[in-house]
């Protein structure tokens, strides 16, 4: 009996209110607003909650097959559910449940919208003043996080050359698809000319820039509008995301900001200066697809380095009084189609020598190795003598050959990160998201392209290509590298000869992790025994997902 009882038993909710509103804290609004349907304990628990995080659904893409013709459309809900904005108002009103009890400080308010309207002007200046009106003081202080419309990061999809081994379309196909999605992308995030107008813009109230209690501020896409006299003493992190204003107004508040630690730009296409050597504290600089960014002039002491765009120039960096740069984490993003001119990637080993010093370094684009197999890179890739942890992220898709290329690739830059310990492949094969969200309905995607890219293959009877013996004896992975993980491994013929080519040169291994795409356990059974017949010992720590 005694066993029985302590089955049933509730301890969850005997512990203290502080304790409970700390844990729904870190629940969306949502889940932790039904949580108050528990029993009579909980009734009241959301009101102590001090953050309140609510994101938009996503909204579908239509198929007006399921509704009849384009005459009808969608049949009209007779209970509509409540809009986005009154469940935000309602999910801060309920702070205020218990009249006996003040509503707790407002730690973090995070709010996301699908779409925004300009009939929400209002209600999101009412959110705006509610949350620096109830705003915890220092040293918690408050985040504030609006995104006010779900809009692609870059119009510049990533896209490959075709090979002749895995050429199956014209490349003028390729080139109209490339294009099609492009405009597509640019029509959704409102930056061509003629359909900007047609996206209503908020403009931020002026009492948010005088605020002593904000701590994070991430707002976007909006307009600023600063007032004269900017006063953010206490602002230690910012992300502005598509802000229209002129290149003064980001400028001005961001000098504004003496405890600035960490800044963000993305897609702000005004800018094309950043002068940061005043923020003295600056620690972490993220540039995402400010593609009329020119020079960005930064203190010595940021240490890390967040970059994507277009290949960029030597001249991006520039450290005042000639000082010594020496960053611990760097992440280099090259959006839009395959690198392969000898001055672009000419320009890209350049640019690494500027962060040669680093410790972790990440690389994007859109084929896994930024093209490290030219020699016009390889003649300029530097020493990466500091490194320890390297992240390679690209896609290697099924038809791409014997796997040779990648190979060269990987192996070129491990000769020169002779202490790197840590191997990341993030094989990204999936079609672009941001792609297949902006088509107009179901009918503009074509057949199996949702699961086509991520679909897991094995052929026992497939040849590998022979082990490579390198020409130059790689050190690090010889001497050096105990940890190597595979992320979104569909077992193309390219993948498994770069993956066979690693575990065959790397006695010292004591983890790896190997994270497959969605396909039959059988399939993945396969492949699992395949790269654990590959390792030289086997691993301590081996983990398939």
């Amino acid at each position: 009996m005694q066993v029985g009882r302590r089955r049933r038993e509730d301890r969850l909710s005997k512990l203290s209110d502080a304790t409970l509103w700390r844990i729904l804290a870190f629940l969306p609004a949502k889940e932790a607003g039904r949580a108050s349907a528990l029993s009579s304990r909980w009734r009241n628990v959301y009101a102590g909650v001090d953050a309140v995080t609510l994101e938009e659904p996503e909204s579908p893409i239509p198929d007006y097959e399921d509704y009849g013709s384009w005459s009808y459309g969608r049949p009209v809900d007779p209970n509509p559910k409540p809009t986005f904005a009154s469940t935000v108002t309602a999910a801060l009103l309920a702070r205020h449940l218990v009249p006996t009890a003040p509503a707790p400080p407002l730690r973090a308010l995070r709010v996301a919208l699908d779409h925004y309207r300009r009939e929400d002007a209002s209600t999101v200046d009412h959110w705006v003043s509610y949350a620096l009106k109830h705003a915890a003081p220092d040293p918690v202080g408050l985040e504030l996080d609006l995104r006010l419309r779900r809009v692609p990061v870059c119009t510049r999809p990533y896209s490959l050359y075709c090979t002749s081994s895995s050429r199956k379309r014209s490349r003028s196909t390729d080139a109209d698809e490339e294009e099609e999605v492009s405009s597509q992308l640019r029509r959704m995030s409102g930056s061509d000319d003629d359909e900007s107008s047609c996206w209503p813009q908020y403009t931020v109230p002026q009492m948010l820039f005088s605020s002593a209690a904000l701590r994070s501020l991430s707002l976007g896409p909006c307009k600023l509008s600063p007032p004269d006299t900017i006063s953010l003493p206490s602002l230690e992190a910012l992300l502005l995301v598509r802000v229209t204003d002129c290149e003064r107004n980001v400028q001005r508040l961001v000098y504004a900001c003496p405890r600035l630690a960490d800044l963000t730009l993305e897609a702000c296409g005004t800018v094309t200066a950043l002068y940061l050597h005043g923020n003295r504290r600056l620690r972490k600089l993220a540039l995402r697809c400010c593609h009329s960014l020119v020079v960005a002039e930064v203190n010595d002491k940021l240490h890390t380095l967040e970059y994507r765009g277009a290949v960029p120039d030597t001249s991006l960096l520039a450290l005042r009084r000639g000082g010594r740069w020496k960053p611990t984490s760097c992440m280099i993003d090259i959006c839009g189609k395959e690198v392969s001119s000898e001055k672009e990637l000419a320009k890209l080993g350049k640019f690494l020598q500027l962060v040669a010093s680093t410790k972790h370094l990440h690389l994007r684009s859109a084929r896994l190795g930024c093209g490290v197999e030219h020699d016009a890179l390889a003649r300029s890739l530097p020493a990466f003598r500091r490194l320890l942890h390297l992240e390679l992220t690209g896609r290697l898709p099924h038809g791409d050959g014997d796997g040779d290329a990648a190979v060269a690739a990987v192996s070129r830059i491990l000769v020169h990160a002779p202490n790197l310990e840590v191997l990341s492949l993030s094989l990204d094969t999936d079609p672009s998201k941001e792609g297949l969200h902006a088509r107009k309905s179901w009918h503009d995607c074509k057949e199996g392209e949702f699961v086509r890219a991520h679909q897991l293959r094995y052929n026992k009877y497939e040849v590998l290509a022979a082990t490579p013996a390198p020409a130059v004896i790689i050190p690090c992975l010889r001497k050096r590298v105990r940890e190597i993980n595979f992320v979104h491994y569909h077992g193309g013929r390219a993948q498994r000869t770069l993956a066979k080519f690693l575990l065959c040169n790397a006695p010292l291994l004591k983890t790896l992790y190997c994270g497959f795409v969605r396909g039959e356990s059988s399939i993945q059974d396969m492949l699992r025994d395949e790269i654990q017949g590959w390792a030289m010992n086997r691993p301590e720590n081996c983990i398939f997902d």
